[in-house]
């Protein structure tokens, strides 16, 4: 027998981590989402409705989903969009429909036109998509395991792909092909790079994060910040100064049982971002080289952002996973 069950005690609450036991989480993931992806602590369980799903088999807990309304975004966007997130668990293809089943309701008694996901269950940007390609070698921190059974349970159910972001290897052996144009671009708009140090004691390193970063709303940016601030890698994050001033950062996430990933690199609108770009990959390149880390992981970059994916080809990399969001009309049958 199946049936879902919509999340109301602790009791449930431990179901719902338990139906993604085997999904493929580390040990420190599956901590981080006990504590940052659920009520109280998530962001999104403070923008509106939200529902933790569980669906079981003979009282075994299979699968999970979280599905909510993000009504801030909702004002900023003008539209009426729901979301589904975690949507993992055992390769069991009628729970998994019955699980959407209850989130396609839920989003029409919400009065939304359509859903998408599966999102950042946290508003932090990780864990976005479902996960498809190679999983055989170990994957970088926060990017969520295969999902590629529940991919084609999506495409089946009529949901329809909207956003694919890519995760990329890196060879840091191989010889970088843009050094000599950087130093001269370094040299040309006055580029330097410093380490990142996001310890306890000093926000030196947020301060120029959010510099950067200002069109980001400040609150939560700190907010998240300090929470992914322990599994921030000091080694191979950085701080780029243009002048003097802040002009872009990259954050790479610690092993933690995987493989370094370099996830952020953002630059300042108020500088020429290329050569900014060129000097923090180097010295990610450089750094990881010199530690003799050989292999790195460069994630996640938008399918549509044909310049970085270029230039991370160009890099030497390799395609190795996809990171898919899927859309759906909620009003179709």
């Amino acid at each position: 027998m199946l049936e879902i069950i919509e999340c109301k005690t602790r009791a449930d609450m431990r179901a719902f981590f338990r139906a993604a036991k085997l999904s493929g989480y580390t040990r420190k993931e599956k901590s981080y989402l006990k504590r940052y992806a659920v009520f109280p602590l998530s962001l999104l369980s403070q923008n509106g409705p939200q529902a933790y799903l569980v669906a079981k088999r003979e009282g075994k807990p299979v699968f999970r989903a979280i599905t909510g309304v993000d009504e801030r975004f909702n004002r900023i966007d003008g539209g009426k969009t729901g979301y589904f997130s975690l949507f993992d668990g055992e390769k069991d293809s009628d729970a998994q429909k019955a699980i959407l089943d209850a989130i396609v309701n839920l989003q029409r008694a919400w009065g939304m036109d359509k859903v998408i996901g599966p999102i950042s269950p946290d508003g932090s940007g990780f864990f976005m998509g479902a996960g498809e390609g190679d999983f055989s070698k170990p994957r970088g921190a926060f990017t969520g395991p295969d999902a590629s059974f529940s991919c084609g349970v999506l495409k089946a159910c009529g949901f329809l792909e909207v956003q694919t972001e890519n995760a990329y290897e890196i060879d840091t052996g191989n010889e970088n092909p843009l050094s000599v144009v950087t130093r001269k671009a370094e040299k040309r708009f006055s580029v330097e790079i410093a380490p990142m140090n996001p310890g306890v004691f000093s926000d030196r390193w947020m301060k120029a994060i959010l510099s950067v970063s200002k069109d980001a709303p400040q609150k939560e940016m700190r907010l998240l910040l300090e929470r992914i601030r322990p599994f921030i890698d000091k080694r191979y994050s950085y701080i780029a100064l243009t002048g003097g001033e802040a002009s872009g950062y990259l954050v790479s996430l610690k092993r933690m049982g995987g493989v370094l990933r370099a996830t952020t690199l953002i630059t300042s609108s108020d500088h020429f971002s290329a050569p900014v770009v060129l000097s923090l990959i180097e010295r990610f390149l450089r750094d990881a080289r010199k530690r003799g880390v050989r292999y790195a992981e460069v994630s996640v970059i938008n399918h549509a952002n044909i310049r970085s994916a270029r230039l991370i080809l160009r890099f030497g990399g390799k395609k190795t996973r996809t990171y898919t969001l899927f859309t759906k009309n909620v009003g179709q049958n």
